[in-house]
This record gives structure tokens, sequence and C-alpha cells, in this order.
């Protein structure tokens, strides 16, 4: 009897440690995305008026990571069979923005948890845009729980979060009449100079708001 309950201690020990070791690595994750290395001020007004926060969710820790990526990416390419040697993937693991910029395409990057269900909702939207605008409009999307070194030199606080850039290489600006249709807008600025770093949607995006916000940052 003795022995069992030493036993039953010592599982619940181990339980309380494995807590005590996941709390800690959420709120350390937590907080190196709440405060980008690009030192960012919200800016309200900076960008014309751009609305903040939309239908999304703190980002925090997965309580497990799994083997997503592989998966959608294989899944993503059925429609891009004829291009398949060519054909970047849809899940990365790092941000090369010089490249992206570059690239002469606007660029739409999702941060994204799958432990978020309102990132999930979207990803069958996100990976039939992402195949029906092959070599139109660059996608990416990063998981912020598996690779949050990258995610942190961003302005990402919560998710899904998406970043866009113009054909031309420039930060995406919504129009007028992008911001009246799809909204939820936030302006970053550098703090010494007050020049906008980034703009970002926050929450949901469908298949239809990604080509209407791709379409006015320049796709062809």
């Amino acid at each position: 009897m003795k022995k069992r309950i030493v036993q039953i201690a010592a599982v619940i020990v181990i339980i309380a440690v494995l807590a005590v070791i996941y709390i800690v690595k959420q709120n350390n994750v937590s907080e190196a995305l709440s405060e980008p290395v690009v030192n960012l001020d919200i800016s309200e007004g900076s960008a014309g008026s751009i609305e903040t926060v939309a239908e999304a969710v703190p980002v925090s820790a997965d309580a497990s990571v799994s083997d997503i990526a592989a998966a959608d990416d294989e899944s993503s390419s059925e429609g891009l069979q004829d291009t398949a040697a060519q054909a970047e993937p849809l899940f990365v693991t790092e941000i090369d923005e010089e490249a992206l910029r570059s690239s002469g395409l606007p660029v739409m990057i999702q941060f994204f948890s799958t432990t978020c269900i309102p990132c999930m909702s979207m990803m069958d939207d996100l990976r039939a845009f992402y195949a029906e605008n092959y070599g139109r409009v660059k996608v990416i999307a990063l998981n912020v729980n598996e690779y949050p070194e990258a995610a942190m030199l961003y302005p990402v606080s919560v998710v899904p979060t998406q970043l866009f850039f113009t054909a031309q290489g420039e930060n995406y600006i919504p129009s007028d009449r992008i911001r009246a249709s799809v909204g939820n807008f936030a302006a970053y600025t550098y703090k010494d100079t007050g020049e906008i770093a980034y703009v970002v949607h926050q929450g949901i995006l469908t298949q239809s708001q990604m080509k209407r916000i791709t379409d006015d940052a320049g796709a062809m």
C-alpha cells in the first residue's frame, strides 16, 4: 500500500514539474513575440486611419507540435503538377524578406499556429489561394510556435496575422476601398523616425479577400 502511495506521489510530482516547464515556456514565447526586435509602436492613423485588432487569438505556445507543414505542402501543390520542379513551398521555416520584396510580385505572409482555431479555419482558403495564384502572388506561411525566432522579427501579437508587400517591394498600404470592405489593418512605425515599418492585417481572411488585397497590391 505504501509503495503504491509513493508511486502516485511520484507521478503527481512529475506532472507538476512538466506543467511548470510548459507555463514558463509559454510565457517566454509570448514575451518574445509581443516585443518585436524591430522596436515598433502601434500607430493608429499613420497609414490613413487604419483599423486595429480583428478576429484573432493571442499568440501562445503549442502544447504539442504537429507535422502539418509537410502534409499541407503536398496537398497545396495538387494544382501545380506541371511546375512541381519549380514550385516553392507554402510553409516555410524562415522569411527572406529581401528576396520576397525583390520578387516583382505582391507578397502575402501568413503567421499562424496549429492550435489557433481561426488560423486552421482559414487554411483551406489559404492553400487554394496559394495554388490558384502561384506565379502571380508570392504566398508563404510561418508557424509562429514552431519558428518563434523568425516570427519575432515582425509585429505578430495575435494569430492569424498577415503581412503584405506590393509588387514594387514596398509596404502595402490598403486603399480606402480595401479598408472599407476588409478592415482590421494595423500600422506599426519605428519609434525613432515615425516611419511606417509594417502594415499587417489581423484576423481571418477569405480567399476572396486575399485576392482583393493582392490585386490592390499590384497582382497582374
